[in-house]
C-alpha cells in the first residue's frame, strides 16, 4: 500500500448497519477515531469489539 499513516488501534464499537455501510469506533491509546466501512469489509475482516487492528489513513493535498 502507498498509505504512510498506519496507526495501531483497537475496535471499540460497531454501529448498526445503515444500508451497505457501518460506522466503526476505534481507540488509539484513548484517542477516538471513527471509520465508515462497508458491511462486507467488516465481515471479511472479522471486526469485533476488542480486536487489535491497524487503521490506514490516506491523506490528500488540495491545490488551489
Amino acid at each position: 500500500t502507498s498509505i504512510l499513516n498506519i496507526l495501531p488501534a483497537r475496535v471499540e464499537e460497531l454501529g448498526e448497519p445503515h444500508g451497505a455501510r457501518r460506522m466503526v469506533r476505534l481507540s488509539m491509546g484513548g484517542t477516538p477515531l471513527l471509520a465508515l466501512l462497508t458491511r462486507r469489509s467488516c465481515e471479511q475482516l472479522g471486526l469485533a469489539p476488542g480486536l487489535a487492528v491497524f487503521a490506514q489513513v490516506k491523506s490528500a493535498v488540495l491545490l488551489s
